[in-house]
């Protein structure tokens, strides 16, 4: 069941099956079985304060890191007092999408996952949005490995971070915790980011690890892919204990089976905390999924004191200009991601207006993962801006003939709604219809007539696509010009000089059913 921001917000039951085997074999009635909990979360992407969330029934608060620690820290507390190992996962993106991760680069997180006890985190596509040093930089601050099996320096070949960690859950047993990062990531940040770094094929990198460590005890897969990439993998690789998944923001409830594999996914941004339970058989070393649930982060969990005191030493550090209310809007500006990666939105057209306005730009381009919250009717903060874009993206103009425009939108359309693409492009200055994720018909806007294949037009896109990000290559050897302007602060100075803003639906992307 694939849960999307509409989804009814509760604590989800306790999925207690009927003892899934993992690893095909069952405890000796005269062994006594170790117990293990696996507590994780995914794709936290810098939200460590609580925030709202729109439902049926309206607003609600949710999420918040040092509630999340108070629940990890009373249940390693009863753990122990049941003589039950626990051991915390995180399966990547720590960064970002606050104005604290923009402004401090992940290192409030890393501080709270260092005093929670993380014990690894795989290597999301967002922790180099600041680039590879500051990567690693973070890495190094950690307590606690980061993990990635597939990758390498392009020159050397050398491991980027650790393939795998083994924890000791008694004297002749470990458990392997492998992670493995999506191939997307070298298109899903900018390129320049990661130019130093090579990604190797997923399943085999995680094969040639499993089979190395697979006679230690557990293997879990920790992993920011996609879940088909996740499918892959389960069913090449025999023995898995479980795949504990990021990357697509879903949450599997329930755990998701592949060829006997138990997979999870705590959907995002620290509002669940998942939990699985095994039982290891001590003779054998293999593992019985007992139990699973995913717990909600709301405010009847009170703050973990060390964990809120970190969080509110650099909320205090955040500039006042977030606070500025710098304007009003009329209308709800829609960044909700399972709209705006597949259809016009509000948002879209909004933030695209303001590409070719302040460029003179005939056609505005931009990507839809960029574009990371909604804006409410009412005050607009600065904070609420960063909140809908936290990159410090900056508008390139490229020249481009129509036909290689309509190569672009081609890539732009080629996703399912389920696939919730980044790459799908908002436009402004023309209107396309798309038929069975095919380009039907593209016209400039005003009655200005069709795109000319021939015809020289010039662009406005961001410095990420124009370095070939979420897989525009077609941009990368075009004759551009650097603008040197500022998106977000453009937003910001838009919203500012206006006053009052609003945004409508006009028809720019119809899509035939």
């Amino acid at each position: 069941m694939k849960i999307k921001r509409s989804v009814s917000i509760f604590i989800l039951a306790l999925a207690v099956v009927a003892p899934l085997f993992v690893g095909s074999e069952v405890h000796s009635a005269e062994t006594t079985p170790v117990k293990v909990t696996i507590l994780f979360f995914n794709d936290i992407h810098g939200h460590l304060k609580p925030f709202n969330i729109r439902t049926d029934k309206g607003r609600k608060e949710v999420g918040g890191i040092a509630r999340l620690a108070t629940l990890i820290k009373n249940i390693e507390t009863e753990n122990e007092e049941n003589n039950a190992k626990t051991f915390l996962l995180v399966a990547g993106d720590l960064l970002q999408g606050t104005p604290m991760s923009t402004i401090f680069k992940g290192v409030p997180d890393i501080k709270c996952f260092n005093v929670m006890g993380v014990d690894a985190m795989t290597v999301g596509n967002h922790e180099f949005d600041f680039g590879l040093d500051n990567f690693l930089r973070l890495k190094e601050r950690a307590n606690f490995p980061f993990l990635s099996a597939n990758i390498v320096y392009k020159k050397t070949g050398e491991q980027l971070a650790e393939p795998f960690i083994s924890l000791k859950i008694t004297e002749n047993i470990e458990l392997t915790v492998i992670g493995v990062t999506t191939e997307e990531f070298l298109i899903t940040t900018n390129p320049l980011n990661v130019e130093a770094l090579k990604v190797l094929d997923p399943i085999r990198s995680v094969k040639d690890v499993f089979n190395d460590v697979k006679q230690k005890g557990p293997v879990i897969l920790l992993s920011h892919c996609r879940h088909k990439t996740d499918r892959e993998i389960a069913k090449a690789i025999q023995g898995l204990t479980s795949i504990i998944a990021g990357h697509d923001q879903i949450l599997f409830a329930p755990f998701r089976t592949v060829e006997g594999v138990p997979v999870f996914q705590a959907f995002e941004k620290g509002m669940y905390l998942g939990r699985i339970d095994f039982e290891i058989n001590p003779t054998t070393k293999r593992a019985v999924l007992i139990s699973n649930i995913y717990i909600e982060i709301t405010p009847e969990t009170k703050n973990d004191p060390k964990i809120d005191k970190i969080v509110e030493h650099y909320d205090a550090q955040l500039d006042d200009k977030f606070k500025e209310v710098i304007g009003n809007s009329e209308t709800y500006l829609d960044g909700e991601r399972f709209y705006i990666r597949y259809e016009e939105t509000t948002l879209g057209n909004f933030v695209t207006d303001i590409m070719r306005h302040h460029t003179g730009a005939g056609i505005a381009l931009l990507n839809a993962g960029s574009l990371r919250a909604s804006i409410d009717i009412g005050p607009i903060t600065v904070e609420d801006v960063f909140k809908v874009m936290p990159y410090a993206n900056e508008i390139v103009i490229v020249e481009i003939t129509g036909h290689e425009i309509l190569r672009a939108l081609s890539r732009s359309v080629m996703g399912n709604r389920d696939d919730e693409d980044g790459g799908f492009l908002h436009v402004s200055g023309i209107k396309i219809r798309i038929k069975d994720h095919r380009i039907e018909k593209v016209e400039l806007d005003e009655g200005r007539g069709p795109i000319e294949p021939d015809t020289i037009y010039q662009v406005a896109i961001t410095d990420f696509l124009a370095s070939g990000g979420d897989g525009y290559s077609i941009f990368t050897t075009k004759k551009s010009l650097a603008t040197g302007l500022p998106l977000r602060e453009l937003i910001v100075d838009d919203i500012r000089s206006k006053g009052t803003v609003s945004s409508k639906i006009e028809g720019r992307i119809v899509r035939d059913r």
